[in-house]
């Protein structure tokens, strides 16, 4: 196993690194970890000059700023967890510019939200500047918006924006730091006699289970736990990429490709994506989502139609034509993604309606289709 895995990373050209809050905010003495920052860009000098593009997703500001702010918890008032993002952001960055300087390195900030994956326009344009940085070998240092996001903009946690940065630049790996060796059978922390799993070919229920129930977090700094960084791998691997989940306080990232260092592998799948199917799938997130009937989950799963209003039983959320909208089955599972040719209140006027009912209701310009299959991604 350690021929395929030595090959599989010797070959990633495009590797995004996420660093976690915990390695890179001192809990105890508060601040930036100015040091391990030194040793990450010495690393990724290293990565550069071996022909590899790095682009770092970053947690930390929120960290930084509460040390700052005299917090000892994250605040849970969103205005006072947006002011130390705020203040938080500075100094990281300025830590990430001045060491990475020593390298002979320049960086560049890029700040995000769930809306510049929405949009298709902004999202292409997204993809074009990394692209212009990377070639101008500068390392992109990706964060969400922090300081100005809210529920409805969040991309949600680091783990999650990492895996969208690393599927929508068409990344050959997924390096996720964490504060654990990589992925046990059992949970490590309670017990000593936990095996690290080196080389996951799959994440099936089984693997995701060995994370422990959703929304179980980290530390007073961090907001992702193992299980967000295990749906955040496997929404890459689904695509194709490869990812790794290794210790980010006992290994750096030239030591994973470069080198052997300990850590878990996970396996792409070899039927890769294409970047409209990226996008539908996983990057962006939907704006709401309607019900369909059993009939219309067959439909869509064994003959991969488009999706009619007559199949529709129910609509969740405001929508408006042109949105992504999650598609579920009656037992609530997910059945599909797509974009909406209708917005959510004209389709509630047309619900199990057939195509002839909605052209006399609404008139003959309107849509046949809620989403076609063109802009339709069956899970």
């Amino acid at each position: 196993m350690s021929g395929l895995r030595k090959n599989i990373l010797n070959e990633a050209h495009r590797i995004v690194v996420k660093i976690g809050s915990r390695i890179l905010v001192d809990s105890e003495k508060g601040g930036v970890r100015t040091r391990y920052i030194q040793k990450l860009a010495d690393s990724v000098a290293r990565l550069m000059e071996a022909g590899k593009e790095v682009v770092i997703v970053t947690s930390g500001a929120v960290g930084t700023g509460m040390s700052q702010l005299g917090y000892k918890e994250k605040p849970t008032v969103i205005a006072e967890k947006q002011a130390c993002a705020a203040v938080g952001q500075i100094d990281l960055m300025y830590a990430y510019r001045e060491m990475f300087r020593w390298c002979q390195l320049s960086v560049g900030q890029i700040l995000l939200s769930a809306d510049d994956f929405r949009d298709r326009g902004r999202y292409k344009n997204l993809q074009n500047t990394i692209k212009a940085m990377l070639a101008r070998k500068i390392v992109p240092i990706i964060n969400e918006n922090d300081s100005l996001a809210v529920a409805e903009i969040k991309v949600g946690d680091n783990d999650k924006l990492s895996s969208d940065v690393a599927l929508f630049l068409d990344a050959d790996l997924l390096l996720i730091f964490t504060d654990e060796d990589g992925l046990f059978d059992d949970n490590p922390k309670k017990n000593p006699n936990a095996r690290l799993l080196r080389f996951v070919p799959e994440i099936t229920p089984a693997v995701l289970a060995l994370a422990g129930k959703p929304g179980e977090a980290g530390s007073a700094v961090s907001t992702g736990g193992m299980r967000s960084k295990l749906e955040a791998i496997r929404n890459v691997t689904k695509s194709g990429c490869n990812a790794f989940l290794a210790c980010g306080m006992r290994v750096l990232p030239h030591e994973v490709i470069l080198e052997q260092a300990e850590g878990t592998l996970f396996v792409g799948s070899k039927k890769k994506l294409n970047s409209r199917q990226r996008w539908l799938s996983f990057i962006t997130t939907p704006r709401g989502s309607v019900v369909v009937d059993e009939g219309g989950v067959k439909a869509l799963r064994e003959k991969h139609s488009s999706l009619l209003p007559v199949g529709v039983v129910a609509v969740k959320k405001h929508f408006d034509k042109g949105d992504l909208i999650e598609v579920l089955s009656e037992s609530g599972e997910a059945v599909a993604r797509g974009v909406a040719k209708f917005d959510s209140e004209t389709l509630k006027l047309v619900l199990h309606k057939k195509t002839s009912e909605i052209h006399a209701l609404l008139g003959k310009d309107v849509a046949d289709e809620l989403v076609h299959k063109n802009d339709l991604v069956v899970f």
